[in-house]
C-alpha cells in the first residue's frame, strides 16, 4: 500500500487544486549528458526549448541545462527566446523558426540568433544591425527535402548570391531539418538530405561564406544518424526522456533517458453505481458490475487527451485502474473498484512513474501511442492551468 502524500510531501500548495506536474531536473539532466556521451565533446549540444521546454518549462529546464554544459539553446519565436534573456540565461540561442516581421530590432536587442530563409528576412536584420551598429549573426536554413522552411536545396546558389550584398549580416551557422532519421525505411531520403546539405556548404563557402556552425541532426538524427551530426547537434525530446516513438526501433535502442514529467492528481470524489447505470457525457461507459468510480480534478483542459476516454490507464496504491467514460474539461473518472482501500485524497499517477515504492509507470509513448498521437504532443499539451513542481527541491 502507498501511503497518502500531503501536499506538502507532493511539493504541491495546501490551498490549490490538487493536480500538478513533476518535473525531475536530475533526469533531465543524466538525458543530456547521455545525448554528450554519443556526439562526443568536439560537437556541439544545442538543447532544444522551444514550446516551454516541450511542456516542461522552458527557464527552469534551461538554467539546469546551462549548468550541465549546453552549448546552445534552440527555441521557436524571439518571443521564446525573450523570456529565457528576462530570466538570465546568456547562452546562444537560435530562434528555429525565424521571426516576424516588426521582430528584427527585438533579436539585435536581446542577441537572439534567427534563422533565415528568405532574402526580406535578411534585409530587415540588415537594417536593424546597421542601426545597432553591430554586424548581426544568422544562421541559414536549407530545405533539403522537408519541405517546410528553408531555402529550396536547388536555389542555394542564387540565394548566397543575393546574400553577399548584405554588409551587415555574418552567416554564423548554416542548418537543415531531416524529415524521417527515425524511419528505416525513409533511410534512402536521408542520405540525400544529407548529400544535398553538404552541396549546400560547399555552394555558400564558394561564395565566400564561412559558416562557424553546420548542423542537421535532431534527435533521431543524433543517434540514428552519425553522418548528419556536423559540429552542432539539435536534441529535443530524447533530452526530457521522450524516445521510443522518436528514435528508430529496427536500430533496438536502449540509450538509458529517463522520464523526466510525472503528471500527478489526487481522487477528489469515491462514489458507488450499479450495474447498468452510465456515467459520463454520452453515455459512453455502462457499468457491467457494481463499480466504484473515482472522480479526479483532471480534464482535457489540463492537457489529458480526450482520445483516452474508456482507453486510458491510471496508477492508484500501486495498481493500475481504467478510465472510464468521456474525459470531461475539468474531470476524469476511473474505475476503482479493484484497488483495495482507495480513499479520497489518494495520490493518482497519469503519467510517470508511480507515486511512493511501486515499481508501476506509464510512459507518454504508451499513453500516446493509446490516443493515437506521439509523446511530444501529449507533454507539450499538459496546460498552464497545472502547476510544475520542480525537483530536487
Amino acid at each position: 500500500m502507498h501511503p497518502v502524500l500531503d501536499n506538502k510531501a507532493a511539493g504541491v500548495s495546501a490551498n490549490q487544486r490538487p493536480t500538478w506536474a513533476e518535473i525531475d531536473l536530475d533526469a533531465l539532466a543524466a538525458n543530456f549528458h547521455v545525448v554528450r556521451e554519443r556526439v562526443g565533446l568536439a560537437v556541439k549540444v544545442m538543447a532544444v526549448v522551444k514550446a516551454n521546454a516541450y511542456g516542461h518549462g522552458a527557464v527552469e529546464c534551461a538554467r539546469r541545462l546551462a549548468a550541465e554544459g549546453a552549448d546552445w539553446f534552440g527555441v521557436a519565436t524571439p518571443e521564446e527566446g525573450i523570456e529565457l534573456r528576462l530570466a538570465g540565461i546568456t547562452k546562444p540561442i537560435l530562434c528555429l523558426g525565424g521571426f516576424w516581421e516588426g521582430q528584427a530590432d527585438a533579436c539585435i536587442k536581446h542577441r537572439l540568433v534567427p534563422v533565415v530563409y528568405r532574402l526580406d528576412m535578411l534585409a530587415a536584420m540588415d537594417q536593424a544591425a546597421a542601426s545597432a551598429g553591430v554586424t548581426a549573426d544568422v544562421h541559414v536554413k536549407v530545405d533539403t527535402g522537408m519541405g517546410r522552411l528553408g531555402v529550396r536545396f536547388d536555389e542555394v546558389d542564387s540565394f548566397a548570391t543575393a546574400l553577399k550584398s548584405f554588409k551587415n549580416i555574418r552567416v554564423d551557422g548554416l542548418m537543415t531539418h531531416l524529415a524521417a532519421a527515425d524511419d528505416h525505411a525513409c533511410e534512402p531520403l536521408t542520405h540525400r538530405q544529407i548529400q544535398r546539405f553538404e552541396t549546400a556548404a560547399g555552394i555558400f563557402r564558394a561564395n565566400g561564406f564561412a559558416p562557424e556552425h553546420q548542423h542537421l541532426a535532431n534527435s533521431a538524427g543524433i543517434f540514428d544518424q552519425p553522418a548528419a551530426r556536423g559540429n552542432m547537434v539539435r536534441p529535443g525530446g530524447v533530452l526530457y526522456g521522450l524516445w521510443r516513438d522518436v528514435l528508430d526501433p529496427a536500430h533496438k535502442h536502449e540509450p538509458g533517458f529517463q522520464s523526466v514529467m510525472s503528471l500527478r492528481s489526487r481522487i477528489s470524489l469515491l462514489k458507488w453505481v450499479p450495474p447498468g447505470e452510465t456515467i459520463g457525457y454520452g453515455c459512453t461507459f455502462e457499468a457491467s458490475r457494481r463499480t466504484r468510480v473515482a472522480t479526479l480534478p483532471i480534464g482535457y483542459h489540463d492537457g489529458y487527451l480526450r482520445g483516452l476516454s474508456n482507453r486510458g490507464r491510471v496508477i492508484v496504491r500501486g495498481a493500475y485502474a481504467s478510465v472510464i467514460g468521456r474525459i470531461s474539461m475539468d474531470l476524469t473518472l476511473v474505475d476503482v473498484t479493484n484497488v483495495e482501500d482507495a480513499a479520497v485524497g489518494d495520490v493518482v499517477t497519469l503519467l510517470g512513474p508511480g507515486a511512493g515504492t511501486t515499481k508501476l509507470s506509464l510512459s507518454a509513448e504508451a499513453i500516446a501511442k493509446v490516443a493515437g498521437t506521439i509523446s511530444y504532443e501529449l507533454t507539450c499539451g499538459i496546460s498552464d492551468r497545472v502547476p510544475r513542481v520542480y525537483l530536487p527541491q
